[in-house]
């Protein structure tokens, strides 16, 4: 395991470059093998891009996604960094690029919108998963996200809802409300997936019951970049024996280490795990 992510330290910007590039494949996919046949939109500011390239013709779409996303680029530069709003715009430009290059079959491969919506849904969000959990923002919405979340530890959900629900009505106007009503479940289906592959933003409480303090916490600590607080003098309610109590707080995608370094430590250790909605303070997060 160490030499892996030695390896992914070492070839961080090209696992970066290979995200972005199958993130613009994937969406490529999504948006000419399901979302256009099905007149399907997608939610955030490809819908937008969508919604706004109705009004031209087809082959203005990825240009119109690309300057659509643009602001939120300039933002990341100012915000956050010059790195994550480059693999940021990377991401942007190789969507655009691919959506002008694949050219879907000139049959569709489903006819059935609500089909369009389930399968466009799941690959799009499977890419924007992929995509953050390799380090890149997707631009849009993503972006927007990890610049409030990073400076006021708060979601956009709201935003979100309401950003989403303005395409939605804008697809519904164009195409009928039945579509509209489609590409809300392609969205659900499409956060859900991006929530179940970016496991990073899923933070756990852990409690570990130990009598190896020292050595549990010094095998967290090699594995894991995470704050540690201990409870002494715990009193084991059976055996009546002394104990030790470590809480902390981790991501999801960090469990099968902390699971390793449990059971290096001490392999009678108790430890249980519940998942935290919110959290103040210097918690850790790797950069976007």
């Amino acid at each position: 395991m160490d030499q892996l992510r030695n390896y992914l330290s070492k070839h961080a910007i090209a696992a970066r470059g290979g995200a972005a590039i199958l993130y613009g494949v994937l969406v490529a996919v999504a948006m000419n093998f399901f979302w256009k046949p099905g007149n399907i939109y997608s939610g955030g500011f490809n819908g937008l891009g969508q919604l706004v390239g109705f009004f031209f013709a087809s082959s203005y779409l990825p240009l119109i996604i690309l300057l659509i996303n643009l602001p939120m680029v300039f933002l990341a530069i100012i915000l956050i960094s010059r790195r994550l709003a480059f693999f940021e715009i990377s991401a942007i430009a190789c969507s655009s690029i691919f959506i002008a290059i694949i050219i879907p079959p000139a049959k569709p491969l489903i006819s059935d919108p609500l089909m369009c919506a389930v399968f466009g849904g799941a690959i799009n969000g499977f890419a924007t998963g992929f995509a953050l959990k390799n380090g890149v923002a997707t631009g849009g919405l993503d972006a927007l996200e990890i610049i409030s979340k990073r400076f006021w530890n708060i979601k956009v959900f709201p935003i979100n809802v309401a950003f989403n629900s303005f395409v939605m009505l804008g697809s519904g106007f164009q195409h009928g409300w039945s579509h509209a009503f489609y590409s809300i479940i392609g969205i659900v289906i499409s956060a859900w997936i991006t929530t179940i592959v970016y496991t990073q933003q899923q933070q756990m409480q852990v409690m570990i019951v130990t009598n190896s303090k020292d050595k549990m916490i010094e095998a967290i600590q090699s594995r894991l970049r995470r704050g540690i607080t201990v409870v002494d003098d715990a009193q084991g309610g059976y055996l009546h024996d002394s104990k030790h109590v470590i809480f902390t707080v981790i991501t999801l995608e960090e469990r099968y280490e902390l699971h390793l370094a449990i059971k290096q430590a001490d392999p009678k250790a108790f430890a249980s795990m519940w998942k935290v909605d919110h959290t103040f303070g210097n918690f850790y997060e790797k950069q976007v």
